[in-house]
């Protein structure tokens, strides 16, 4: 049915310019890992391994279910990659996304959420739109402010049925992130508006009854492809009042690699211990394995204490094994870093102790670990980092091109640990040649 409103004219242009775009050529496209490291001797590539998995150990039963899925025998692994403000662009975990799914092929684009209605930035390969001001956004480190935190770590809430909410995937050479499945983690109740859900010609596909009092999740199935769905809201009554927004996961049913990311800002292992409808999101995803990239926000504070942070990376990491007990686990390190002081910016000895913290962790709970600190040089190393265009003026965060080549360093480490096990357990290379 063509939703006949005024509202959706101004959509309906801006989607068509949106469309238009692209995202960033990779310009590092066909180039390897040594010749893309060879202008930084500081970073320790013979360091980039799997630590804690000898035999596989740790990950074997992923790499077996990556096996079965590059030989036809799995249609689908997932992984979910959980973190802070290294992720929330998805510049580091996007890039381990591609490589992946190149490798392996693509099962869509995975978890994503309207980071531009919420007033904060987010990934590239999208963009999200809305025609209202009247909506609300909390993330998950403000623990005091209203609004429940769900999937993303982030909540948006509107008041106003006239509010439009749209996503927009861009094009990625050799990726096409259409869907032909959407699962939307959002408000049900009897205070809750519909959803319902259009496509570019403001078409209604499909009405989300939302005064239902199932699981937080609806699942959407689309006949085609599509590369923008539009969100509008209806009242079916005087009781609802409100829609709250927690994300959204997008599939195009297609055998391969679907890679979710969650980034939060500022976040902590503690943010999604606390966030109330966080495990049972994540639960819906269903991963094979979880990566966990945290441990930042703690080692920036000159307080940090070793003991409160193990006890809060075992609380998420027994929640996330409660919640998905098929996953695996890998955590990384937190990289070096500076911190402010009435000096400058120097470095940070809590980032080491958060290092050390982790890996501890991982070792006595025979967990996987990937140790950035040590492979970008050590304490220290951030400044070699920053001289050389790999990380912002705050030494804290990356440039892009930092994050790009940690996402593949990643990646290597996991395919040396994924070939290791299949040249171990079937006598073969990765392609199943001999």
């Amino acid at each position: 049915m063509l939703r006949n409103t005024t509202k959706f004219f101004l959509a309906a242009v801006l989607w068509m310019g949106a469309a238009c775009e692209e995202a960033p050529a990779q310009e590092a496209m066909g180039r390897t890992l040594d010749s893309m490291l060879m202008p930084y001797p500081f970073i320790l590539k013979s360091l980039n391994v799997i630590g804690n998995d000898s035999a596989s150990a740790a990950l074997g039963d992923f790499y077996q279910k990556l096996y079965e899925l590059q030989t036809g025998k799995r249609d689908r692994v997932t992984v979910v990659h959980i973190g802070d403000s290294h992720i929330q662009a998805d510049n580091f975990s996007g890039r381990v996304r591609q490589n992946l799914q190149l490798q392996f092929g693509n099962a869509g684009r995975g978890t994503v959420f309207p980071y531009r209605v919420a007033k904060t930035n987010g990934p590239g390969d999208y963009r999200s739109w809305t025609n209202s001001t009247n909506w609300s956004a909390k993330r998950s480190v403000f623990l005091d402010q209203p609004l429940p935190i769900g999937l993303a770590g982030f909540t948006i809430e509107t008041l106003d049925t006239n509010a439009l909410l749209r996503i927009t995937m861009k094009s990625l050479p050799h990726l096409d992130y259409s869907f032909t499945k959407m699962s939307l983690f959002h408000e049900k109740g009897l205070e809750a508006f519909d959803v319902i859900v259009c496509d570019t010609l403001n078409c209604e596909l499909s009405r989300i009854q939302a005064n239902k009092t199932d699981a937080q999740v609806s699942v959407v199935n689309f006949a085609k492809p599509m590369n923008s769905v539009m969100l509008d809201f209806a009242a079916p009554d005087s009781n609802a009042r409100r829609q709250r927004i927690y994300g959204m996961m997008l599939e195009n049913g297609q055998p391969g690699v679907l890679y979710n990311m969650i980034g939060v800002n500022g976040a902590e292992y503690r943010h999604y211990n606390r966030s109330e409808y966080f495990m049972a999101h994540f639960a819906h995803l269903k991963p094979d394995l979880v990566i966990i990239s945290l441990g930042t926000n703690e080692g920036y504070d000159a307080r940090f204490k070793a003991d409160v942070f193990q006890n809060n990376i075992d609380s998420l990491v027994t929640a996330i094994k409660c919640a998905a007990p098929e996953a695996k686990l890998l955590l990384t390190t937190p990289g070096d870093s500076f911190r402010r002081s009435r000096k400058g910016r120097v470095k940070n000895p809590e980032m080491k102790e958060a290092r050390n913290t982790v890996i501890e962790y991982s070792t006595k709970h025979g967990v996987a670990y990937w140790d950035l600190f040590s492979i970008m040089g050590g304490y220290g190393s951030m400044a070699k980092w920053y001289v050389s265009g790999l990380a912002q003026k705050d030494r804290l965060h990356f440039s892009p091109k930092g994050y790009d080549l940690q996402g593949r360093m990643l990646y290597d480490a996991l395919m040396k640990s994924y070939e290791a096990y299949v040249l171990n357990r079937y006598g073969t290379k990765k392609d199943g040649q001999k």
